[in-house]
């Protein structure tokens, strides 16, 4: 069975202060919070407990494979002309 590497896109939220984190690859996968490393932590556990749910196929002799890209943006407000 082919090992594959599955896909996360995580994106900053700043008016909620938190990342969030969905997949085409893992079907139902939404998750958020307030740090990278908070959200790594929580993935580790959902990625697999959704593969298994939606009985998506995987070789359990090898190591998942996840690829997280973060992306973020900063929004500036500055007040109007006088």
């Amino acid at each position: 069975m082919e090992n594959r590497t599955y896909l996360v896109r995580a994106i900053w939220d700043g008016e909620a202060g938190v990342w969030v984190a969905e997949s085409d690859d893992v079907p139902g996968l939404i998750a958020e919070a307030a740090s990278p490393g908070e959200l790594n932590g929580k993935l580790a556990v959902l990625i697999p407990e959704l593969l298994e749910l939606n009985e998506i196929q995987r070789d359990r002799k090898s190591a998942l494979q996840i690829v997280v890209q973060y992306r973020g943006e900063e929004r500036l407000s500055l007040p109007a002309a006088a």
